[in-house]
């Protein structure tokens, strides 16, 4: 099998154009942009079943919380039947939702842990 040579970068797109009529032509490249990737919040909801410290313990075991916020996050959920963890790229968000979700059926809680878009 004979050695391919190495291939040359992809080539941009090029608009000629010329100036004034005179012959000239000069070439732009349009830089190629890249869209950050979408991000998505990981939201706890409420139920009268789990216990408050187990919701405090999610969050500092998967959400790297400290006591206090875990706490105050804990609380908006008791509070207002949900609360946001954090915001993550799509993969770390669901597996994180899978990794409480998993440690919730362990333990035999019904907690709720849900992604949507932010």
């Amino acid at each position: 099998m004979p050695d391919d040579p190495p291939s040359s970068p992809p080539k941009l797109p090029v608009q000629p154009r010329r100036e004034g009529g005179q012959g000239v032509v000069v070439a732009e490249r349009k830089a190629a942009r890249t869209k950050p990737p979408q991000l998505f919040q990981v939201v706890m909801l409420n139920d009268d079943y789990t216990p408050m410290e187990f919701v405090v313990m999610m969050l500092q075991q998967y959400f790297q919380r400290d006591p206090d916020t875990a706490t105050l996050i804990m609380l908006k959920i008791h509070h207002e039947g949900r609360g946001v963890c954090g915001v993550y790229t799509k993969d770390v968000a669901a597996t994180k939702v899978e990794l409480v979700l998993a440690a919730a059926r362990r333990d035999g809680h019904p907690l709720q842990c849900i992604m949507e878009a932010a």
